[in-house]
């Protein structure tokens, strides 16, 4: 009777044993078979970048790097890849400080894009270093795309990725002064006086 017992605990144990290899085999397998396309590997990597430009923003607003909102956004719907910026401020944003709030936004933005740009060949033009610096972006090592050469295919790219930086108060300036956001956006081609700047009073 011990000896069948034996028996039956021993072939439980293997079987378990081989369920327990076969299922971690066919999640490694499921894992390794999924595709990662160019596209993700892009909203990575500018993902990535964006996080290092945070001593470019300091350089305009005292503010630590926690309470920055630094993100990527995609948006199928839309077919758009929005670069985001968000930081909070404890003064201005009201009426009287437009020209103040607008200034410093786009100098933000100036300084997060021109880090992230920093790397191409600065006697280029703006709109080639855009182009330049998405190319690299969304391809691969192992390949480089023959896209790179259609100029309409390009000027889609660089229309897809756009930037935008808001201003927002902090819940003590809104409620002491009735502030509201102040935002710029423009791609990373856009000329300083072509950013777009808006802002809503209350």
């Amino acid at each position: 009777m011990i000896k069948i017992f034996q028996y039956f605990l021993i072939s439980f144990l293997f079987i378990y044993s081989t369920i327990t290899n076969s299922n971690s085999l066919d999640i490694s397998t499921i894992l390794r078979n999924q595709q990662l396309t160019v596209f993700d590997i892009g909203v990575f990597r500018l993902q990535e970048d964006l996080k290092k430009t945070y001593p470019a923003i300091k350089q305009h607003a005292e503010v630590d790097n926690e309470e920055l909102y630094l993100d990527v956004v995609s948006s199928w719907w839309k077919n758009s890849v929005d670069m985001l910026v968000s930081i909070p401020m404890e003064e201005g944003l009201v009426k009287s400080t437009y020209m103040s709030d607008s200034f410093r936004c786009r100098n933000i933005f100036n300084s997060v894009r021109d880090h992230l740009l920093k790397d191409q060949n600065l006697s280029n033009y703006r709109y080639t270093m855009a182009t330049s610096y998405l190319t690299s972006i969304f391809s691969t090592p192992s390949n480089w795309p023959k896209w790179r050469y259609d100029p309409m295919v390009l000027e889609e790219l660089v229309n897809l990725v756009r930037l935008e930086v808001t201003l927002y108060p902090t819940p003590e300036l809104a409620f002491r002064d009735n502030s509201s956001p102040v935002s710029c956006k423009g791609g990373l081609e856009t000329e300083t006086n072509e950013i777009i700047i808006s802002m809503k009073y209350n």
